[in-house]
């Protein structure tokens, strides 16, 4: 049975600094715990309301039902999906020297960092590397925005300036989306590497610049006056058109 004890721990669970010091995050949603289920990842607790098995027909061992009221003061969102999953957050693994690897410098929005993932494993990337200031994955607002592409590509937290030069030392190519660059619509082929993505506001910082062996850009049409494309939007549009140049 499900105490006022459980509820506030849950309750924290909306704050980075709780989520570090459990070690737990939360997942809202019919679909993302779905894949939730469907990933090694290990769930704590999983709380249903009556009226959500009802509307769904959802069936899980580990299910304990709560009211709706007890539902909405555990869950993060505005209108709580009727069903949640209390998550360990897993051991960092180590990124892969395979494929090409996106990275993320300070990306600082929640609903960018989650759509960036799940955009990322539409066009086959399994590892995203993201600089230690980037908006904490494991925050309701990124796993909401995922939509469970978060249970199945590997996403670290590193500084880049090392992990760039150690790649660049292996012969990687790194390529860094910028205002100025090769328009990416031209570009004859891609070598595997690292694709770094800048942040929100300030683009690629100053110090990881230097690391980038290939400037690319995607060209916008002439007499815009548009200064940038959302991060995310900007992401989707370098993926797709690496995919299309793939053998």
């Amino acid at each position: 049975m499900i105490t006022k004890n459980i509820i506030k721990t849950i309750q924290s669970l909306k704050q980075s600094k709780y989520r570090k010091e459990r070690q737990l995050f939360i997942v809202e949603g019919r679909k993302t715990v779905e894949e939730l289920l469907l990933s090694p990842f290990e769930v704590a607790a999983l709380y249903a309301t009556d009226r959500f098995l009802k509307d769904n027909g959802f069936h899980d061992e580990r299910l304990e039902t709560v009211s709706e009221i007890q539902m909405e003061q555990m869950s993060a969102l505005d209108t709580p999906p009727g069903i949640l999953a209390v998550v360990r957050i897993p051991r960092q693994g180590a990124v892969k020297n395979e494929g090409m690897v996106l990275a993320l410098d300070g990306i600082a929005n929640p609903g960018n960092m989650g759509t960036i993932i799940r955009t990322a494993e539409w066009f086959g990337l399994k590892q995203i590397v993201c600089s230690e200031d980037c908006v904490e994955i494991w925050n309701p607002k990124v796993i909401q925005a995922t939509m469970g592409s978060i249970f199945r590509i590997n996403v670290v937290n590193a500084e880049l300036v090392p992990f760039l030069k150690g790649e660049v030392a292996k012969g990687k190519a790194v390529y860094g989306a910028m205002l100025e660059g090769e328009n990416i619509f031209k570009m004859p082929q891609w070598k595997d590497g690292i694709i770094v993505i800048g942040s929100e506001s300030h683009g690629i910082r100053s110090d990881v610049l230097p690391l980038v062996t290939h400037p690319i850009t995607i060209p916008r049409a002439e007499g815009s006056v548009t200064e940038s494309l959302n991060a995310s939007m900007a992401t989707g549009i370098i993926l797709a058109s690496w995919a299309s140049k793939l053998s």
